[in-house]
């Protein structure tokens, strides 16, 4: 079994004024060359930035109780020191962004090739999971098909 793969760009969104591109809608069909059995598979690219995630603190005051012992006017005083919680960790996160047009690098919107696009389309290993997901459906159906049903003494 041989499955050729055909991937294609169907749309991409950009900011006109900049020619920055941020999002691209994709498709990847594979076809079966002996059993021309077919699968495609369609998804959305999403330029993303690391951003810095502060850390979420809350500043808790000094508590102090006081309390009656039962043993006449006697009290117990408890202090509880101010301190910091954090509630959540500083960190880095993936977010939706749009490109920034004067970084290095930059491939003005009039010079991308369809190629150039794909490329971001199949990177972190989107290109193999959909080949793989497109390869197994394939092979599924083929699997499927050398399946039939019937009984040997019925006439057909």
């Amino acid at each position: 079994m041989a499955i050729t793969f055909t991937w294609s760009v169907k749309d991409m969104h950009k900011i006109t004024a900049t020619g920055a591109v941020y999002k691209v809608d994709w498709s990847c069909s594979g076809v079966d060359e002996d059993t021309e059995v077919s699968h495609s598979r369609s998804g959305t690219y999403q330029h993303m930035s690391s951003v810095d995630v502060p850390a979420i603190t809350k500043d808790i005051p000094e508590i102090t109780k006081t309390s009656r012992t039962g043993l006449g006017d006697e009290t117990i005083t408890v202090v509880y020191p101010a301190y910091t919680s954090v509630i959540i960790e500083a960190h880095t996160k993936l977010a939706s962004a749009i490109p920034d047009h004067t970084a290095a690098g930059f491939t003005a919107y009039a010079d991308l090739t369809e190629a150039d696009v794909l490329a971001w389309c199949k990177a972190d290993g989107v290109g193999a999971k959909t080949e793989a997901r497109i390869t197994s459906n394939i092979t599924n159906r083929i699997a499927a098909q050398a399946n039939s049903t019937g009984m040997p003494w019925a006439a057909e």
